[in-house]
């Protein structure tokens, strides 16, 4: 008997379908094992954690990282003989510092006490790349929905299309009031999603700061970006990258200008884009920025030449500052001049996000959230990972005899959050106009007109 084209055709799907799916549990099983071996690896040769100025070492009040943190990886879905919680996190959190670790896991055992016959399994999956968070939902709610999480912690800037292809699901009551009203402003606001709360956000990140070498720069610093030109030192910042672009946003914001037209398109105005780039340029052209700063995309790129004394000042973020900062406090940190006042910062961060629909996984997912994002807890677990809490009261829990404290609280509290992609279109057009006008390739005005242009549809 002759089969028919249908027929046929339907025996090459379902037979796609099963090689599909092996493919993905074999490449899930890979990834998952290889994270696992370079926890190991990282246990080896990550730094021993900076010590608090003026205080004891962040190893000496955390506990000892002495276990493997409780990154499980099963190799086949989790049974439903008993309620189970399936939770995701990129190695970047999980593994931020041996003492982060140890502390992550220290709460997760907490919760395992107080849940005895909840399954929960940690793993990790990376944030970014062909195998991140995302792209596994993307494919797993089809192929493996077993084996899928129940909460992920992932970046901010990944919450919109998350929520646009219903990866991730609002809060919807899972957190308390309370706990939403401790947020800074702008934490708060970088997971307001059509008026619903997209997600937690648990840490800020990308709060810039201006980087100084106290044993050189005795002046006081001022708050005018004009006034800083003038002094006697060298800036070197990424000119060729990200964190460019973002302080060309920060003048450009300064100077009043929008991002949006009439229309409600993606826009630059000209004008403001104008005034902000001339700040750069003059600076540039004072020789108060190193000509080596186009070379560099990358924060810590910079840092290097400015550890090295050849520049006296450097752009910096919070938690590349808290990772590197010394005990002696030669490296200091101010707020970034503006124009007539400092920079309002721009910040992003991670969150905690819901990626189930099943009620009793959800709220089993809401007690886990809550546990984590206490501000003890979080206030510890933060601190030892150099990551800046996005709760007030967790800050309250870093020690009240750093100085650093103080200075990050009033930061925080003037940041703007970051309105769109690190890899948006207006993201790639600042970022190329800050290369332009500090290589003298252009006037901040053809820049500005350039870049306005470029967005144009």
């Amino acid at each position: 008997m002759q089969m028919t084209d249908y027929q046929i055709n339907g025996i090459l799907w379902r037979m796609k379908k099963k090689v599909s799916l092996l493919f993905f549990v074999l490449l899930w099983l890979t990834v998952s094992c290889d994270l696992v071996n370079n926890f190991s690896q990282s246990q080896a040769t990550d730094p021993t954690p900076a010590a608090v100025p003026g205080g004891t070492a962040v190893a000496s009040r955390t506990p000892s990282a002495d276990t493997t943190p409780d990154i499980a990886i099963p190799t086949t879905a989790v049974t439903e003989t008993q309620p189970s919680l399936r939770v995701w996190i990129p190695p970047e959190i999980a593994l931020a510092t041996e003492d982060s670790a140890a502390i992550l896991n220290a709460q997760l055992a907490a919760f395992r006490s107080s849940h005895p016959n909840v399954q929960l399994t940690i793993e990790q999956k990376s944030a970014s790349g062909q195998s991140s968070i995302l792209n596994y939902l993307r494919t797993g709610r089809t192929i493996a929905p077993t084996i899928l999480p129940d909460m992920i912690a992932i970046p901010i800037e990944q919450i919109s299309p998350a929520l646009n292809e219903e990866l991730i699901y609002p809060l919807n009551g899972l957190v308390e009031t309370a706990l939403l009203e401790d947020l800074f402003p702008a934490a708060l606001e970088l997971v307001l999603k059509n008026n619903q709360v997209s997600s937690y956000p648990f840490v800020v990140t990308g709060l810039p700061h201006l980087a100084y070498n106290s044993e050189v720069v005795s002046e006081t610093i001022p708050i005018r970006w004009e006034m800083l030109t003038t002094l006697p030192h060298r800036l070197v910042f990424p000119a060729n990258g990200t964190p460019g672009g973002l302080l060309c946003l920060e003048f450009y914001l300064d100077a009043g200008g929008t991002l949006t037209n009439e229309a409600g398109q993606t826009a630059l105005q000209v004008e403001p884009l104008a005034t902000a780039l001339q700040q750069l340029f003059t600076a540039k052209s004072s020789g108060f920025i190193l000509d080596q700063s186009s070379n560099y995309s990358t924060l810590q790129e910079s840092w290097q030449l400015f550890q090295a004394g050849t520049a006296d000042f450097a752009l910096t973020s919070s938690e590349q500052y808290l990772r590197l900062r010394d005990e002696q406090e030669v490296f200091r940190v101010t707020a970034v001049p503006g124009l007539q006042q400092p920079l309002n910062p721009v910040i992003s961060g991670w969150a905690w996000a819901i990626s189930t629909t099943d009620p009793t996984r959800r709220a089993l997912a809401g007690e886990l959230l809550t546990s984590l994002i206490d501000s003890s807890a979080l206030g510890e677990w933060s601190y030892a990972s150099n990551f800046l809490p996005a709760r007030q009261a967790a800050l309250a829990f870093w020690p009240d005899e750093d100085p650093y404290v103080a200075f990050a609280r009033s930061q925080l509290n003037r940041a703007r959050p970051m309105p769109f992609s690190s890899t948006s279109s207006i993201m790639t057009v600042l970022n190329n106009a800050v290369f332009d006008v500090v290589t003298l390739a252009k006037t901040p005005q053809a820049a500005a007109e350039a870049a306005a242009a470029a967005l144009q549809p």
